[in-house]
């Protein structure tokens, strides 16, 4: 999506940034005047520029027609103009410099980076131009060449904002966020209508978590510019950050209205409309995103993980396979010179499976492993370390392997989370049939000695998730809200909760056995839950843990759930045995609580 920054004589670089789904300008180039030399041409042949004394070389009219070209875009022939001169004058400064600037334009940056510092080198040009040559090392990846020149472009000219502009953003790059705002600040000082420079510098606010800044920011990028459809985007994005989805909303929506094409903006409406549980029109957000940018990963996974929440399996396998493309840290696909398995004969192959995400994704997913050794696969897993006790013998796995063993050969090889969608699964053909995980009888014999006999209805709980979790917040429950499960009459309570140490004395004091100094690994965990006659959970590990053992687990979800427990149900097709309490109103937990409550001190009185 082309940007120009508006300023004169410019030739234009454009970059949209964000994994994050933000717009943030970056660098324009500027068109300098000729530095004076060789601008004679008479008396010169016009066609060999070499006056009649074949001493003198007189190129200012070519130098003057190849930029018109290059004013105009026309690089192949400003090119051959520049090339011209060079021809007859080798050691014109002026007609390297613009040849440097049209092979960036055809994306020869190592070339162009050679010829414009041979060019400033030599004497040309002045604070634009250095700053011209920062952009082109920002492109290749040198940012400290970059700050380099920025900051050579600045000692020529303390005043030159597009230099400070540039400097912010190269900063910003290298996660010098302080130094970033500082820059940019500065621009915008000397330039108070410098709309990019607003937008950067409230992106710069919003990376180190100054929302209210930042959306400051975008105000006055808006006030110099009304129809900056990138702030809008970006305001969107902080005002969402702040939690204020309806807000969100609209800036996005304005955003498209003047830029109806805006791919971006689509995609980041489409989550807004998530957050506000607008289900069809999220859907139909990221379907419009991908019509107009059919390439983009994120689009195609967001619209995977929808439909996916909806039930449409059919749609949601393919398009959350999409992941796979993304530059995501939080989806660890792995690149390996065998091919991915693409759902065809697996006779007499070895196939590597990997995790991609989160222990509880592990869990849920290993079922299909022995699915692919009754294909006829030879079935390689790397088990991750926490569970290498609980899944070191699964069913249907040939060769089980843990973080920094000698990987074998094999033929092809597939992340976990990519079986459900080449098996074809659909709401009728999950294998949820049975228990696939099974805890190790010797820990389950001394777990029964460790626990003791029984002096009640034994209850496991876990009120949070892991703190890193990106969607913790969304998630997890203060500890007191279990008292009421706690103080049920005949209930005997026991914390399986991990990472907290001491909070569950903290909070219950003797009404609840803190069993985290025990629980080393998950194999201790599950021979645990052997004891339990209920857990209750929120959506964390340890649910789908209890599920995969076929444990009777109740599972508290929020408002907005994890596309994994689907919407409008109170079970799971995944787990048979596990029953799911969803908030009724967003962030309300209090609700979930007192019908757990209500749930538990029945089934006390039918037990008892």
């Amino acid at each position: 999506m082309p940007k120009t920054a508006g300023f004169i004589n410019q030739i234009p670089l454009s970059i949209l940034c964000g994994g994050l789904g933000r717009s943030w300008e970056h660098g324009s180039f500027f068109m300098t005047a000729d530095n004076g030399k060789n601008n004679e041409n008479d008396g010169a042949d016009p066609d060999t520029g070499v006056a009649g004394d074949g001493v003198v070389p007189a190129i200012g009219r070519w130098i003057d027609v190849a930029m018109e070209h290059h004013r105009f875009s026309r690089f192949q022939q400003a090119a051959e103009g520049y090339w011209k001169v060079l021809e007859a004058d080798p050691g014109n400064v002026s007609a390297t410099y613009y040849l440097g600037m049209v092979m960036h334009r055809v994306g020869e940056n190592e070339k162009a980076a050679e010829l414009v510092s041979d060019a400033l080198a030599n004497g040309f040009g002045g604070a634009q131009d250095y700053c011209n040559l920062g952009i082109i090392y920002h492109e290749l990846g040198r940012l400290d060449d970059a700050v380099e020149r920025q900051k050579q472009a600045i000692a020529l000219d303390g005043k030159f904002s597009p230099a400070f502009f540039e400097l912010g953003n190269v900063y910003r790059a290298l996660g010098q966020f302080e130094a970033a705002i500082e820059a940019l600040q500065t621009a915008v000082a000397e330039k108070p209508d410098y709309y990019q420079a607003y937008n950067n510098l409230g992106l710069a606010f919003s990376d180190v978590g100054r929302l209210d800044d930042a959306l400051g920011c975008f105000d006055k990028a808006l006030s110099a510019k009304p129809d900056y459809a990138d702030a809008y985007l970006n305001m969107g994005n902080a005002l969402r950050e702040l939690g204020r989805p309806d807000a969100a909303a609209v800036s996005f929506q304005k955003a498209i209205v003047l830029q109806p094409d805006f791919a971006l903006a689509h995609n980041n409406l489409g989550n807004v409309l998530m957050d506000l549980d607008l289900f069809k029109a999220a859907a139909a957000s990221y379907a419009k995103a991908i019509d107009i940018n059919p390439d983009n990963p994120s689009t195609h996974k967001n619209l995977g993980i929808i439909s996916l929440l909806l039930g449409d399996f059919e749609t949601g396998w393919p398009e959350y396979s999409w992941r796979r493309l993304e530059d995501d840290m939080f989806f660890k696909v792995r690149g390996y010179k065998a091919p991915f398995w693409d759902g065809g004969d697996l006779g007499g192959k070895t196939i590597f499976v990997y995790p991609e995400q989160g222990l509880g994704d592990t869990i849920q997913f290993v079922r299909y492993l022995s699915m692919l050794h009754q294909r006829g696969a030879r079935v390689a897993f790397d088990v991750p370390l926490p569970m290498v006790p609980l899944m070191w013998d699964l069913e249907g796995v040939d060769i089980s392997l843990k973080s920094g063993d000698l990987l074998p050969p094999f033929d092809c090889h597939i992340p976990l989370l990519e079986l459900p969608g080449l098996f074809g699964t659909t709401l009728d053909t999950i294998p949820a049939g049975v228990a696939y995980l099974h805890a190790g009888q010797n820990l389950v014999d001394a777990w029964g000695e460790r626990l003791g006999p029984k002096t009640g209805f034994r209850i496991g709980l876990v009120w949070a998730g892991n703190a890193a979790h990106l969607n913790d917040h969304n998630r997890s429950i203060a500890p007191e809200m279990f008292l009421p499960l706690v103080e049920t009459p005949g209930v005997e309570a026991f914390s399986l909760l991990v990472g907290r140490d001491g909070e569950a004395a903290q909070v219950f004091g003797d009404a609840v056995t803190d069993l985290a100094p025990h629980l080393r690994d998950f194999s201790e965990t599950a021979a645990a839950i052997s004891h339990m006659d209920l857990v209750i959970s929120v959506d964390t590990a340890v649910a789908h843990l209890a599920g995969a053992l076929g444990a009777d687990v109740w599972t508290m979800l929020p408002f907005n759930p994890d596309w994994r427990w689907m919407l409008d149900r109170n079970d799971s097709p995944w787990y048979p045995s596990m029953r799911l309490f969803r908030q009724e109103k967003r962030n309300h937990w209090d609700g979930v609580l007192e019908r757990v409550a209500t749930e538990l001190a029945q089934r006390m009185r039918n037990t008892g």
